[in-house]
């Protein structure tokens, strides 16, 4: 069932004075497994004068050798950020990452769709899907020797992966991809985009 809430918030209310940091090179055996959503990842790049591609560890880095000050300034940002989000209109849809490794293993491609509000399995989801206005997102098409003992821990990976692919190609041809958004909490993978129009 999608969650949806007035939207109140704009982007004019994200705005920080600007700060920035001297780019560091993250240290070789430092190796982050912080997993930052797409749109939380793209905030603080802007926030600390990042690249907007930067991935979490260079985000992590810059924020690890940041002072007090640009910190709670950062901080304060992220609050400001965060209650603007809560109060926007937001679909969602959760699957526990379980079922995408069973996926997986099965070789049964896992579909979201958009327009549909869910997730279907199978072939038959790959065709269901493409008429009617419906906008799907296949998550789950990897080669069954892919899995292995830490497949449940890749998963996160390879759907943020998708996901980015997806959000790059609907740029790409000037359409909206209604900053389509992962996540992980407590083996559950939750997507969530701005409602279809």
């Amino acid at each position: 069932m999608p969650r949806l809430l007035p939207r109140s918030f704009g982007k004019q209310n994200l705005a920080l004075n600007p700060f920035s940091l001297q780019p560091l090179a993250p240290k070789a055996e430092a190796h982050s497994s912080c997993r930052l959503p797409i749109n939380l990842r793209s905030f603080l790049a802007a926030q600390l004068g990042c690249k907007a591609e930067a991935n979490d560890d260079i985000i992590l880095s810059f924020a690890a050798r940041a002072d007090q000050s640009t910190l709670n300034k950062l901080a304060r940002a992220i609050r400001r950020y965060s209650t603007a989000r809560a109060r926007e209109a937001w679909t969602e849809c959760s699957l526990n990452v379980a079922v995408f490794v069973e996926a997986h293993q099965h070789c049964r491609p896992v579909v979201l769709c958009l327009r549909c509000v869910r997730f279907d399995f199978g072939n038959a989801a790959l065709y269901e899907h493409r008429s009617n206005g419906c906008l799907p997102i296949t998550l789950a098409r990897m080669d069954p020797s892919d899995v292995g003992g830490a497949a449940a821990e890749a998963v996160p990976d390879r759907i943020q992966h998708l996901v980015e692919e997806f959000r790059a190609l609907r740029a790409a041809f000037g359409l909206p991809h209604f900053d389509l958004d992962c996540y992980v909490r407590g083996g559950q993978l939750t997507l969530m985009w701005r409602p279809l129009p």
